[in-house]
């Protein structure tokens, strides 16, 4: 098919791929996976090879800091990437993918990638493993809903907010602090005190 090359060079990647197994190791609870590194080492050659490069673009993403339950604060990044697979004549297939990432620094938003990445190469190449799960590398600290609950409440400014914070955190209307939290705060909105 001409001016389409790029289905002829992904097939052709496709043939050529090896299994990646999963050889790195979580050292949290101790699971092995296969990482971006493992990944890209494996096709870097076979899309030079083939003359396959990758545009990526981030389409949305979003952060969320969340409370540890050591007091600290975890940022939740997903974003919406797009990755456009190209070749020498311009011709491209595209793969729309989502990353998610835990970090307690400034690099949410690059694990989001990589793992959209990831995923994007190990689904288009099929690329088999000998386990039958694909976990994450690393386990982010449990997120303690009740403190993100405690700091909603303190931050919100009407009634209706904290109506929507006690529908959104139907797990924890059994719990004392939170519901003595809302009351407190009700009254102080009711009193006009800030």
């Amino acid at each position: 098919m001409e001016g389409q090359l790029i289905y002829g060079k992904i097939a052709n990647i496709l043939k050529e791929t090896k299994a990646i197994g999963k050889t790195e190791k979580n050292q949290q609870q101790g699971f092995k996976f296969r990482g971006i590194d493992n990944v890209m080492n494996e096709l870097h050659e076979l899309f030079s090879k083939n003359e396959v490069f990758i545009l990526q673009e981030v389409q949305s993403y979003t952060t969320e800091n969340r409370p540890t339950k050591s007091g600290g604060t975890n940022t939740f990044t997903r974003a919406t990437i797009k990755f456009r697979y190209m070749t020498t004549d311009g011709s491209s297939i595209e793969t729309v993918n989502v990353g998610e990432a835990m970090d307690s620094g400034d690099k949410g938003m690059n694990k989001a990638m990589s793992i959209a990445l990831k995923y994007s190469l190990l689904q288009m190449f099929l690329i088999p493993t000998d386990e039958p799960k694909d976990p994450d590398a690393n386990t982010p600290e449990e997120t303690d809903y009740l403190a993100m609950a405690l700091q909603e409440i303190a931050n919100a400014q009407s009634i209706q907010t904290l109506t929507a914070i006690f529908n959104n955190y139907n797990g924890l209307q059994a719990n004392a602090q939170f519901m003595s939290a809302l009351s407190a705060k009700k009254k102080q909105l009711k009193d006009g005190i800030n």
